[in-house]
């Protein structure tokens, strides 16, 4: 009795354990939890990290799936909660975590901090790049030489405001799509060429070919009207007297035969 319920209680323990392992498992690639460790300082809009390990975890949001949590390494403190947008990259997707930098370049040997552009959770060919504000954006394109993603106005970041990039001169180089637009509709864009990651350059659309319509087929000519045959008044000719002759003479035989077998039963 004790051995059976040692079995039972064993089944049990990895039952739950089997249970919370897969919790885990679906938790982790929804929120694409991340860590990342930095030798230095990093931006990111509105706040500059010092240098040690954080966690970077998506919102559970299923209207958004490009809202950024930052958090501590013990998960204790949120350090920001960021906007991004879709990237589409055609690069094969790494096995391992990708931050991607606009880097600015050393002076006189003295530390930088180069500001984060844009996360790739391990696997994944799809990342978030993250929303500067406007006058932020302006001074990392002045001293990086880059394009930065920011709003087209010195208006908050938020999932409704008009975006662009905003090139070193402070003009803006291309227009976009609202946050929440192109969150929406990720799915449905194609895919776009790989921002480089020095050069900054904004990402492209590639366009789809246009189908040549298809020729209209000519109308078929309409069927000559027929003429009908005039209906006839007199019956066809059939085959002649010839079958008739052959048919009267086969019964002449016939009732010869008849006869002469009659006279011969009355002998």
């Amino acid at each position: 009795m004790k051995s059976i319920r040692k079995v039972a209680l064993a089944c049990m323990t990895a039952a739950m354990v089997t249970m919370s392992v897969n919790a885990g498992a679906q938790t982790g690639p929804r929120n694409q939890d991340t860590f990342f460790t930095f030798s230095q300082a990093v931006e990111l809009p509105k706040t500059t990290l010092p240098a040690g390990t954080y966690l970077f975890q998506l919102m559970d949001s299923n209207s958004n799936r490009h809202i950024v949590k930052v958090m501590s390494q013990d998960r204790k403190e949120l350090h920001a909660t960021l906007l991004a947008i879709p990237f589409y990259s055609n690069d094969r997707p790494s096995d391992e975590p990708q931050v991607r930098f606009m880097e600015t370049p050393a002076q006189a040997g003295a530390a930088t901090t180069n500001a984060i552009k844009i996360w790739f959770y391990p696997g994944n060919s799809v990342g978030h790049e993250f929303i500067y504000p406007r006058a932020q954006a302006l001074q990392i394109a002045s001293r990086t030489g880059q394009s930065v993603l920011t709003t087209k106005s010195e208006t908050e970041v938020s999932e409704s405001a008009d975006l662009s990039r905003v090139d070193r001169n402070g003009v803006d180089a291309e227009a976009t799509v609202t946050a929440q637009t192109t969150t929406e509709t990720a799915q449905a864009e194609p895919v776009r060429e790989p921002v480089g990651a020095i050069t900054g350059e904004p990402a492209r659309t590639t366009p789809e070919p246009v189908a040549a319509p298809e020729p209209t087929p000519a109308p078929e000519p309409a069927p000559a009207p027929r003429e009908e045959a005039p209906a006839r008044t007199d019956l066809p000719n059939t085959a002649g007297f010839l079958p008739l002759l052959a048919l009267i003479g086969i019964g002449s035989i016939v009732g010869s035969r008849l006869l002469r077998r009659a006279n011969r039963a009355n002998v």
